[in-house]
């Protein structure tokens, strides 16, 4: 009898059911360190600048221990709309605890998804996140104004997406982290526009050579916050 009282402790929490392990990750968009607030100014390169949208895919986030797969998210595709707070926080609730020193995702849709047509939920056309004429998943959007840019009423814009060959535009992440339930990884806008020459390319709404050039940029920016 004694043996079974120490095995139940061992798998069981107090309340009797067994351990599961929880882990949060917060996607938080960043301008000088500071957490992105639509249609706020923020001072660039000797004038402002303002952001009204970013919104972008993360998928098939999984953890790594030492290149080995330990876990992964159930569900493959999510949302980030930096209007919508709720959908910067991910979690993952594992039935087992884990030890993991890397996580991983993509950013953006992949291609057997895209050639799949319009789903539902985070996939669902009425997210603006969905090319009817191109029959794709748009992977990052990029909206806002600075006088910096010669547009029309100096806006930018920037729809990336793209999944056939040679300008598949879906981009791998790979961040080192220690093993922590709560995962902030940071998206510095004001890094990327710094590669984007906002005074030559400011508007970018279809697959191609200039996509997949800004996939790239994107892929780089994001980065484990504190």
């Amino acid at each position: 009898m004694k043996k079974i009282i120490i095995i139940l402790l061992i798998c069981f929490d107090q309340t009797g059911y067994a351990q599961k392990e929880a882990v949060s990750i917060r996607f938080r968009p960043v301008f000088d360190s500071l957490p992105i607030e639509t249609d706020k100014k923020y001072p660039y390169k000797n004038d402002s600048i303002e952001i009204s949208v970013i919104r972008f895919y993360v998928s098939n986030i999984s953890f790594y221990q030492n290149n080995q797969l330990v876990a992964e998210l159930e569900k493959k595709n999510h949302l980030v709309d930096i209007e919508n707070p709720a959908s910067q926080l991910i979690q993952h609730i594992g039935e087992k605890k884990i030890q993991y020193n890397s996580i991983h995702f993509s950013i953006g849709v992949d291609s057997l998804t895209n050639v799949s047509g319009a789903m539902g939920g985070d996939l669902d056309p009425v997210n603006g996140m969905y090319w009817t004429w191109q029959s794709g998943y748009i992977n990052f959007k990029l909206e806002g104004k600075t006088k910096l840019c010669p547009a029309r009423k100096n806006q930018f814009t920037y729809h990336i997406g793209g999944y056939e060959y040679p300008y598949n535009t879906l981009q791998q992440v790979e961040l080192p982290v220690v093993h922590n339930n709560d995962i902030m990884i940071d998206i510095d806008i004001r890094q990327l526009l710094n590669q984007l020459q906002l005074n030559e390319v400011y508007e970018v709404m279809s697959p191609g050579e200039k996509a997949m050039v800004i996939a790239k940029n994107i892929s780089s920016v994001f980065s484990l916050g504190k």
